[in-house]
This record gives C-alpha cells, sequence and structure tokens, in this order.
C-alpha cells in the first residue's frame, strides 16, 4: 500500500491494486445511492453500467477519498513511530542519567525499603528500561532458613518517570504465610506455647526460622555478641523506632518492624571499585561496566558500623516517598529516623534460624520473651 502511494509499484501490480480499488468504489456508491434515498426503489443496477459518465466521476471521487484516507494512516502510523522512538530514547537518557544512573538507584531504593521494613526478606532485581518513559523491575524474593537462601515468590514492579506506578509481591507457597511478629520489652505480649510445643515436635534434621522477642534492648554489639556461642544465626534485628506506623504499639505487639539484617545493606558510594570498563551500544550509548568490593564486617561486631549503615539507609529511602510510601505505606521513616537518632539504636528482637533443637534450647534463655516459628526446612546447616 505504501508502493502504491509513493507511486513505486510495478505496473502489473498497480493494475491489480486499481482494479481492486474500483470494485470497493462501485460497491460504497451503489450503497450510498440506495441508502440515501430510500423513496426511489425504482434505482437499477443497469444505472451502474461500467460506461456511465457518472460512474466515472464516482470512480474518481471514491479514488481520492480513499488514497486521502490512506495517507492519513500512513501519516498517523509513522507519527506513532517517530513518538515511540523518541521516547526510547528519552527513556534511556532519564535512567541512565546520573552516577549512579537513576535506573540502579532507584532499584537500590526497592531493595532497601524491603530489606528494613520486611525482616529476613531479600531482592534479587534486574531492570529494562522501555518506551514511553518506564522501567520495569523484576527479581526472585528470598528469605534465609538455616543455611540456605529459600525463594519465596517474585517481584515485579513499573516506574512512570521516578513514580513506582504498580509492584507486586507473588508469593509462593514457602512465602504464602508471614508470621512476623515482635513484643517489646515492656509489653506483656502474647503467648509463645504453641511456638515452643512446634519446636519441640519437630524432628532431628530441620532447621527453621524464628522471630525472637527479649525482656531487654540491645546495642547491636551486645545482641551479636548473645550468638557468639550459640549453633545460631541472627540475620535481621528488629530496632525501636518509637511510634511511627500505623497499626503497631496495641499492647507493645510489634507487627510492621522497621530494622536492619545482620549483613549491611551496601550502596554505591560504599563500595571500592577495582576494575573499570566501557563498551558502546546502539544509539550510540556508552556502557560501563565495574567491579567492586564491599567493606568487611566483623561477624560477631562492628556495631557502629552496622549502625551508621542502618541510618543512612533510611535516609537514602527518605529521598523517594514515590517509592518508600507504596513499598512501606504503614511506615513513618522520617519519624523513625529522628527517634533513633535521638535515643540509638535499640534492638528488642531477632529473626534468628539454626537446627530446630537449638532454638528450642532459647526457651530456657531469661532474656527471651517470646517467640513466633516462620518457615521450617529439611536439614541446611554447618555447625558453627
Amino acid at each position: 500500500m505504501k508502493s502504491y502511494m509513493e507511486g513505486t509499484l510495478p505496473e502489473e501490480e498497480r493494475i491489480v491494486m486499481e482494479s481492486e480499488l474500483e470494485k470497493m468504489e462501485l460497491y460504497q456508491s451503489y450503497m450510498e445511492e440506495m441508502m440515501g434515498d430510500g423513496e426511489k426503489t425504482d434505482i437499477k443496477l443497469r444505472q451502474w453500467h461500467s460506461d456511465s459518465p457518472r460512474l466515472n466521476e464516482a470512480r474518481i471521487l471514491r479514488k481520492g477519498k480513499w488514497k486521502a484516507r490512506l495517507s492519513t494512516a500512513f501519516t498517523l502510523i509513522s507519527m506513532f513511530l517517530v513518538f515511540t522512538v523518541i521516547t526510547s530514547i528519552g527513556t534511556m537518557v532519564f535512567y541512565q542519567w546520573g552516577e549512579p544512573d537513576r535506573g540502579e538507584q532507584y532499584r537500590d531504593v526497592v531493595i532497601s525499603t524491603v530489606r528494613v521494613t520486611q525482616p529476613n526478606m531479600d531482592l534479587n532485581l534486574s531492570s529494562n528500561a522501555g518506551p514511553y518513559v518506564g522501567m520495569q523491575l523484576t527479581g526472585e524474593i528470598k528469605k534465609q532458613v538455616g543455611a540456605a537462601r529459600l525463594a519465596i515468590g517474585e517481584f515485579t514492579g513499573s516506574f512512570f518517570f521516578n513514580f513506582l506506578r504498580t509492584y507486586d509481591f507473588a508469593w509462593n507457597k514457602q512465602g504464602q504465610y508471614n508470621n512476623v511478629i515482635f513484643q517489646l520489652p515492656e509489653s506483656e505480649g502474647f503467648n509463645s506455647d504453641a511456638d515452643w510445643t512446634r519446636l519441640n515436635k519437630l524432628p532431628e534434621g530441620t532447621v527453621a526460622e524464628a522471630y525472637v522477642s527479649y525482656h531487654k534492648y540491645f546495642t547491636t554489639d551486645e545482641l551479636l555478641a548473645q550468638f557468639k556461642d550459640k549453633n545460631l544465626e541472627a540475620v535481621w534485628f528488629a530496632v525501636d523506632v518509637g511510634n511511627n506506623n500505623k497499626f503497631d504499639h496495641n499492647n507493645g505487639v510489634i507487627t510492621q518492624p522497621i530494622g536492619f539484617p545482620s549483613s549491611p545493606i551496601w550502596h554505591s558510594d560504599d563500595m571500592t571499585v577495582t576494575d573499570i570498563s566501557e563498551s558502546k551500544e546502539g544509539w550510540g550509548m556508552k556502557v560501563t561496566m565495574r567491579s567492586a568490593t564491599a567493606p568487611s564486617v566483623d561477624t560477631n561486631g562492628d556495631g557502629d558500623l552496622r549502625n551508621a549503615n542502618f541510618i543512612k539507609t533510611l535516609k537514602l529511602i527518605q529521598q523517594y516517598p514515590s517509592i518508600t510510601k507504596r513499598l512501606a505505606p504503614f511506615h513513618d521513616i522520617e519519624g523513625a529516623i529522628s527517634y533513633v537518632e535521638e535515643h540509638g539504636i535499640r534492638i528488642f528482637g531477632a529473626v534468628v534460624t539454626g537446627p530446630t533443637k537449638e532454638l528450642l534450647k532459647l526457651k530456657d534463655d531469661p532474656l527471651v520473651s517470646g517467640i513466633r516459628i516462620g518457615e521450617v526446612t529439611l536439614w541446611d546447616w554447618t555447625d558453627k
């Protein structure tokens, strides 16, 4: 059709095309005449003999109309394609601008928000910028149970500029039940008898995840010291942030905690770059690849470093309310920052994992006020 409009169609194909157009013109003219003059029922098909001057005029008019329609359609399609190309280039520029670029920064904010508001959860995300100033994030949701990192679902998110337009946590069987619950030291708390009984009945050769609450507030170093001689691992710490969410502090029970993982959430400016390589891709874009290493951390110490990393992460996600308020709508991040800066890092609970019988021993720990059992799996553990 484009070749016909431009006059580059071969002669034989042009004749066939015009013949088909004439048939459509004849049919359309006849139908319009019939529909436009309902009282003249004596119209005969012979009036439209191929030699009729009236038909020749109609052919010229119809051919012009068809060419105009085709030209309009071609123009609209061309405009749409040009718009798509321009917005695709604009999208790449928008999300690759800066150091680190916006795409990397938004991905970091999403991961950081989940890690400080969802106990023992982590995301491994990849991004894909498309046309119309949008970016897609996809990846697995994981948690640590025993020594294994279990995939418990899939995360998908869709950005429009810097706004997290849509997102979804698609949980699998292992992630669909969320048993997160802690209690503050001064609270009457909840009854943990059923969870202690469950640990007692679970067989040897299993490992579990447990949400452990304490009768006192710990500093980060103090809590890490609690596990120095235990065959267990604390993987996430619940921090006192005051009354800074919309649901909790009902009798001191916390179901929407804020905290930090035992492995710090490193950001781009925390890393030491060891190698840089550059390559060119389509549209003249330059891709830079960096190899970097994170700071070393003492397994049972470095409380000050961990605390600083936690506060830095809270301040990072505070700068992006269009993302944070979508992923953590019940948390007041600004209020949490003010509280911990004034009162310090006070830990009242931890997500602990390890052999079920080792977790059962926590029942005799006078500092433990309650426990809630999360995921349980078959043995995957190396004794400490």
